[in-house]
């Protein structure tokens, strides 16, 4: 945790961005890991978070 200028702690709070990117890459991952095997599901998964970090609005 860290403290603002404000002397006030800051919250580090994850952005709903990446609680967006993690929560359906991983759901992708799971689905076609579970249809496709293991190897599959983690590359669908890291390439479904690389588009979504690219398209979703920072």
């Amino acid at each position: 945790m860290t403290i603002q200028p404000s002397g006030q702690p800051d919250n580090d709070k994850l952005p709903i961005r990446w609680a967006i990117i993690f929560t359906v890459s991983t759901a992708v991952g799971i689905g076609t890991g579970l249809a496709g095997g293991l190897i599959a599901g983690v590359g669908l998964g890291f390439v479904c978070a690389g588009f979504l970090h690219a398209i979703l609005p920072s």
